[in-house]
This record gives C-alpha cells, structure tokens and sequence, in this order.
C-alpha cells in the first residue's frame, strides 16, 4: 500500500503593502503657513440671516421723492454783506419758482457774490482798458498835429506848463492830476488852450502870472481887463 504523498506547505510569508494613516502622518512644518496666513477656505462659514423687522405701515416708501419745503418767507443772509431788501424781494419768486428750501437758496447767494464781484472787475478793467486807449488816440493826435505837435511839441509843452503854472496850476496840482487820470492832459484843444495862455505869459504878453508882484486881481480881471473896467 502506496502512502499518499502530501504537498509540502508553503510557509513563506509573503511581504504586504502597508499605507501610513492618519496619525502617522508628519507634522506641518513652519513654511506650510499659518492658520491667519493662509488662504480663505474655499467656502465661508454662513452667519444666520438677520430677522426683517416688521414695516412700518406709516414710514414712507424707499423709492419716494423728497418733496424740498419751500418757507413762506425766504430768509436770506450773507456774512460781511447787508443784501439790498428790494433785490431779496426781487427773488423771492424766481427761487419759488425753482421749488429751493431756505437753505437751498441761501448756498446759492455766496456764488452770486462771485459773479457780481467779476462781473465788476471787468467791467472795471474794461474801462480802464477803454481809457488807456483813448488817452493814447489823443496823445497821437497831439504829436501829429502841425501846428502844436511834430516840430513844435516840445515848445508847445513848455508853453503849455507856463500857462498852468500862471493860473496857480503847478505841479503837484488836484487840477493837473486829474488832466492826467482822465486823459484830457493828452487832448489837442486842451493843450492848444493852455499854450496860448502860456503865450500871453511870455516877456511880451499882457498876462501876469498867478501871485507875480503885487497884483491880486483875480484871474479872468487879469484874462480880460477892459471887462472889469465896465
């Protein structure tokens, strides 16, 4: 009788896989970040919805227009200026009109200000302007005049301050100061004017100068003395 022949059993243990879990995994090192310097997680934590008072029935709608109060009487004031009460009472209609509250309308007073302010500088200037420009037509119309300008301005000009001088007008006179501001100290006829006066002055006039000697008559006496003699 054959004995059965038995397998050998294989009692090599083969070698498995194994997989780290969790808890054997490593800490973070200190470049992974930190928890304020990281990211933003990928989805916020959601708060509770505030609960929605109950509306007032009485409160008005949030899409409603403000109506601006217009006062019954405008008060208006503007520091450093007293405003003309017919002019105030001139607007009342037109910021009625424009449906402006007291406080709407007294914003709108400071930049009025302004435009009235340069509107009266310019208006200033232009003036000024205008003036110069006429002072300077009559200047050139002096100088080409033949007669008291070209060849003859500078005895012209002297006979001229002679005749001023005579009439008590020197220089430094109220009266020459304002010749020169308004310009009429450039006009032909004036200049012509006061060099014949300046003429009658001379050695062979008959016109004595203001304060000469010991005659005090008066002015048109000395201009015109076969009149006083009437």
């Amino acid at each position: 009788m054959t004995d059965a022949v038995t397998a050998p059993t294989d009692t090599t243990i083969s070698p498995q896989a194994t997989t780290p879990t969790d808890a054997a995994a490593p800490n973070a090192s200190a470049n992974d970040g930190t928890v304020l310097g990281g990211d933003l997680p990928a989805t916020p934590p959601q708060d509770a919805a505030p609960a929605t008072p109950p509306a007032d029935p009485t409160a008005p709608a949030a899409d409603a227009p403000i109506v601006p109060v217009v006062p019954e009487k405008y008060e208006l004031a503007l520091e450093g200026l007293t405003l003309d009460a017919g002019l105030v009472e001139a607007a009342d209609p037109v910021l009625r009109e424009l449906g402006l509250t007291n406080e709407q309308a007294n914003t709108l007073l400071p930049i009025a200000q302004q435009i009235q302010q340069r509107t009266t500088d310019a208006l200033v200037q232009q003036l000024t302007d205008a003036g110069a420009a006429q002072k300077k037509q009559w200047l050139d119309a002096f100088v080409a005049d033949p007669e008291i300008g070209g060849a003859n301005r500078e005895q012209t000009e002297h006979l001229a301050a002679r005749g001023l001088d005579a009439l008590g007008f020197a220089a430094g006179h109220p009266f020459r100061t304002a010749l020169t501001e308004s310009g009429f100290g450039n006009h032909p006829d004036m200049i012509r004017a006061f060099r014949a006066i300046g003429e009658m002055v001379g050695e062979d006039g008959t016109f004595a100068r203001a304060g000469a000697g010991s005659d005090s008559r008066p002015v048109w006496e000395r201009l015109y003395p076969n009149d006083a003699k009437q």
